[in-house]
C-alpha cells in the first residue's frame, strides 16, 4: 500500500501536526487525516510505503517496526533532516481549488 500525505492541506501548527501524525502512525490503516491525499494499492500487502510532502520537500519511507516506533512517539519529524515550518497557512484555498477542479472534471465527463 502506498499512502501520500501532503501537509499543504492542513493549517495545523507544527506541534499539533507532530501529535496528530504520531497518533496516526500508531494505527495508520485505522484512521484518516486531512493530509492524506492518496491511497494506492501497489500490490504489496506486506509493507506500507509513505510519501510525505512538506516544506517543498518529499520524504519517502517504508513503515518498518523500528520506524513506526519512532514515528508513533515523535510524529513525522522523526525522519526529517531539516527544520520544518512552524506555522502553515493556505489550506482552505488549496481545498477550494481542488473542489473546483473536481467539479470541472465531473462536467467534462458528463
Amino acid at each position: 500500500m502506498r499512502i501520500v500525505m501532503d501537509r499543504g492541506y492542513c493549517d495545523a501548527s507544527l506541534p499539533f501536526c507532530a501529535r496528530c501524525s504520531a497518533a496516526y502512525f500508531q494505527k495508520p490503516l485505522g484512521t484518516d487525516r486531512p493530509c492524506i491525499v492518496e491511497i494506492e494499492d501497489d500490490g504489496n500487502d506486506e509493507l506500507l510505503h509513505f510519501v510525505l510532502l512538506t516544506d517543498h520537500r518529499t520524504l519517502e519511507f517504508d513503515l518498518t517496526e523500528d520506524i513506526q516506533e519512532g514515528l508513533a512517539a515523535e510524529g513525522w519529524e522523526f525522519l526529517a533532516d531539516f527544520n520544518p515550518e512552524f506555522f502553515r497557512e493556505g489550506a482552505a484555498e488549496r481545498w477550494r481549488a481542488l473542489s473546483a477542479a473536481n467539479a470541472d472534471e465531473a462536467k467534462t465527463a458528463a
